[in-house]
């Protein structure tokens, strides 16, 4: 994605001045925040949110791509909130590399994560999209991101080892509806709302998003387990006890007793790596071939319920294979 970021220039833009005024030095703008998201952007990988909205944007009767900024608007409130939900997890890394917070420092990180929402707006007001869909998607933006923080409040707070089985997944639907949900959600919804769908086709393709990006997560969720096991190190949902789909699986298929003393052992662990991947196995033990088959059977029918909106849905069938096991 090229992005244009903050440009050589002192003056605020909306300053009548025409006075000559010393320009900031490049270089202390590229530091500050032009290097950084650069950076991070680079690493986000193929950029399939995009992708949806573009997909979207086709079969909900538009021509081509979706309005360039649109794309790149639902790319950068993704970016934005890894690299504030890295800050938050005290994650090491992200994918391949040290975190942004862990390589230019948590102030400079957390600024622009933080920047990255606001540019996501600013992007939505500039698309040339008519006024009344202009606005709609802006509220619809903010709306999501509020829910977003919402979601992550609950993530933050609530932990897995605390919690009754009967909590587990309820607790998880909703911070997985909130945020990796909420924000897919908004993917398809704004492609199909740029192409200038109806009502009632915007509310398919949201409740397509929505449901998709829960599975995601769930598809997430099993991937840390089982990396874990094959040698990666990201240990932030065990060592963070962080309520995730296998527990909500695991609190189905096993006794209470037996997740009574799962969840204990999650406790005493204290981060210890080898005791973590104990428990991440006895997890994916006690899940079976549960987790996988919810995910393929779901999908499928949320991709059958748009087919009744759309004439095909192929390309958004390709779009999510590529998606899964991404993070």
């Amino acid at each position: 994605m090229s992005v244009v970021l903050f440009p050589q220039s002192s003056p605020h833009p909306d300053s009548n001045s025409h006075e000559a005024k010393p320009a900031v030095p490049q270089r202390l703008w590229d530091e500050a925040l032009n290097n950084p998201a650069e950076q991070f952007l680079s690493r986000c990988g193929k950029r399939i949110r995009g992708a949806i909205v573009n997909e979207s944007f086709r079969l909900a009767g538009g021509d081509g791509d979706a309005p360039q900024q649109i794309a790149e608007a639902i790319e950068l409130l993704h970016a934005g909130s890894l690299i504030v939900d890295d800050i938050e997890d005290d994650s090491a890394e992200r994918r391949g590399r040290p975190t942004l917070h862990r390589e230019i420092g948590m102030p400079l990180a957390l600024n622009t994560g933080n920047w990255m929402y606001f540019l996501s707006l600013e992007k939505i007001a500039e698309a040339g999209i008519d006024p009344k869909s202009s606005h709609r998607m802006l509220v619809q933006v903010v709306r999501t991101v509020r829910r977003c923080h919402e979601g992550q409040a609950l993530d933050l707070s609530a932990a897995v080892d605390l919690l009754q089985p009967s909590e587990v997944r309820p607790t998880v639907l909703t911070i997985s509806r909130l945020k990796t949900g909420g924000l897919t959600a908004l993917s398809s919804w704004l492609g199909a709302t740029a192409a200038g769908a109806n009502r009632v086709t915007r509310k398919a393709f949201g409740r397509f998003g929505m449901n998709v990006g829960v599975c995601l997560q769930m598809r997430n969720d099993l991937n840390e387990l089982r990396r874990l096991l094959q040698g990666e190190q990201r240990l932030d949902d065990l060592r963070n006890a962080r309520v995730t789909w296998p527990w909500a699986w695991a609190a189905k298929t096993m006794s209470t007793s037996e997740l009574v003393v799962l969840q204990s052992r999650l406790r005493n662990a204290l981060g210890e790596v080898e005791e973590l991947k104990s428990v991440a196995r006895r997890l994916l033990d006690g899940v079976g071939d549960r987790g996988d088959s919810f995910i393929k059977t779901k999908l499928e029918r949320e991709l059958s319920l748009l087919g009744e909106h759309v004439e095909s849905t192929q390309s958004l069938r390709s779009a999510l294979s590529k998606l899964q096991g991404m993070r």
